[in-house]
């Protein structure tokens, strides 16, 4: 059997709270979803609302579909900046020299 079979899926108390909340009905619409913890899994009563991310210094705006039920919060959460490779370009002192 594998791992992920019987280990399940991760949640903190939080994000179990809320979970509970969503499935009893109550209205979550006036407070804040607000996630820290990115490795907790997304599950299937989520989907259709909005979440804020905590990346460090700021929260990111997702919205959970069903493409993402299943996955983990972090995945979504890009927290490097990208790299930009610059082409420096060819001087015409370096073209005569070779």
């Amino acid at each position: 059997m594998a791992r992920a079979v019987w280990k399940g899926l991760y949640f903190n108390k939080n994000t179990f709270k809320c979970a509970i909340f969503l499935k009893i009905k109550k209205v979550l619409k006036g407070k804040n979803k607000v996630i820290f913890d990115k490795s907790v899994n997304i599950p299937k009563n989520f989907l259709g609302f909005r979440f804020n991310i905590y990346k460090g210094f700021f929260f990111r705006n997702f919205y959970v579909t069903r493409y993402v039920l299943g996955y983990k919060f972090g995945e979504f959460s890009f927290t490097r900046k990208p790299y930009k490779y610059v082409i420096k370009a060819k001087t015409a002192e370096t073209a005569v020299k070779r």
